[in-house]
């Protein structure tokens, strides 16, 4: 018994390695503009390239934190943090959808359109928010508050180190659950 072929049409996609390759020249970008070492640029690109080979790697939060950094140890800026804040997000963006879309497949151009929204609306809040921060935050404060930044640090650790016991627990259950 001969069956007929099934097959759909997709109205406009990319290859699956395309936000990979994005997430690249983003992050060139970012340390080209936000990164005052040269050594930090490269540690950022070459996370970035990483990321491109082993996206589960997550290098690609390294370089964002390259980005974030460059920030840090320059002068403040309003326009230098509003395109951190904007860099920042996309790498996370592209980050996540590279580890969910393998690189050899055809990503529709459709399905990205939720996360695309999602990172509209985030910007459209962010930006606003950063600029009105900076607006309210007097003069003297922007040079001493620089000890903020290892306790940032360090509750980003404490909030990865929960995501990863989080996932293996419910990794955990889930297989209890199927035995």
């Amino acid at each position: 018994m001969n069956r007929p072929l099934r097959s759909f049409r997709v109205g406009g996609a990319v290859f699956g390695i395309a936000p990979r390759l994005l997430l690249v020249a983003v992050v060139w970008f970012g340390a080209v503009s936000l990164v005052p070492f040269p050594l930090w640029q490269g540690v950022a690109v070459i996370a970035a390239l990483v990321a491109l080979v082993i996206p589960r790697s997550m290098s690609a939060w390294l370089a964002a934190a390259c980005l974030a950094f460059g920030v840090v140890l320059t002068e403040p800026s309003p326009q230098r943090t509003a395109l951190a804040v904007l860099l920042v997000h996309a790498v996370h963006l592209l980050g996540s959808l590279s580890l969910v879309i393998p690189a050899r497949s055809r990503l529709a151009l459709g399905v990205l359109l939720p996360s695309l929204l999602r990172f509209a609306v985030v910007q459209l809040l962010a930006q606003p928010l950063v600029f009105a921060v900076w607006l309210l935050v007097p003069s003297r404060v922007d040079r001493g508050i620089g000890w903020i930044a290892p306790i940032a640090a360090a509750m980003l650790l404490l909030g990865a180190i929960l995501a990863v016991w989080a996932a293996k627990r419910a990794d955990a259950a889930l297989v209890k659950r199927r035995d």
